[in-house]
């Protein structure tokens, strides 16, 4: 594991759109497609701002990256608190990204429904190779989750089941979120983390003992 510090947000950013390009065009001179899991959140909002500004847009070769989210709000396509939409706004209406290459979680349907229709995509990319995803980006929230895996509620480990509708009782919605038996077999697994009120969760998830009930991002353990 690679921790980076940075001392603002927008330099975090810098860094990480950096090391995207660099990771993605390596990966294309051994592959025809990079894949690629986005997060939710603010942050991740303001990396894709930057991927999407001059200086990074065409470092990219767009038409030959797949996209994928790792979770998603139960709400309408149009809400500001779709994911989807978010990264939609700021990066992939900027940048090309052929449309048939872009996979949205459906909302417009039961979230059983579309975890199920979620999964068989996956199937048809990641079903007979070793890894999965080239990149998973992913936050960490100040109660140590990540994804849509919650504290204290249940979470899936069982190796065939790769995509789950979960319903947060705290926020009163249901949402559908990649697990972790995907999300492990990932290339390369990024999490970004900004202000003071996560520096103590985050180092309880680092350093801390290992209690997924309680810290769910402490599943998320690369197996490669």
């Amino acid at each position: 594991m690679n921790k980076n510090i940075y001392d603002t947000t927008d330099h975090l950013c810098e860094g990480m759109a950096t090391w995207l390009t660099e990771i993605i065009s390596a990966t294309l001179k051994q592959q025809e497609f990079f894949t690629m899991a986005l997060s939710g959140g603010n942050t991740p909002k303001q990396l894709y701002k930057k991927l999407a500004s001059e200086a990074f847009r065409e470092k990219i070769n767009w038409q030959r990256v797949h996209i994928f989210w790792g979770d998603e709000r139960v709400v309408p396509f149009t809400d500001d608190r779709n994911n989807a939409k978010m990264a939609f706004d700021n990066l992939l209406e900027i940048v090309n990204v052929p449309r048939a290459q872009i996979h949205e979680m459906r909302t417009d349907i039961e979230p059983i429904f579309a975890a199920n229709e979620y999964q068989d995509i996956l199937e048809t990319y990641f079903e007979n190779t070793g890894n999965s995803f080239d990149l998973v980006l992913l936050g960490l929230g100040d109660d140590g989750h990540t994804l849509s895996l919650f504290p204290k509620e249940e979470i899936r480990e069982e190796q065939h089941k790769w995509v789950s509708a979960v319903y947060n009782r705290e926020q009163e919605m249901y949402r559908i979120t990649l697990l972790p038996s995907i999300v492990n077999r990932s290339s390369y697994i990024a999490f970004m983390v900004t202000g003071k009120s996560k520096s103590y969760i985050l180092q309880k998830v680092l350093d801390g003992p290992y209690d997924p009930y309680t810290l769910p991002a402490q599943i998320i353990n690369p197996i490669h």
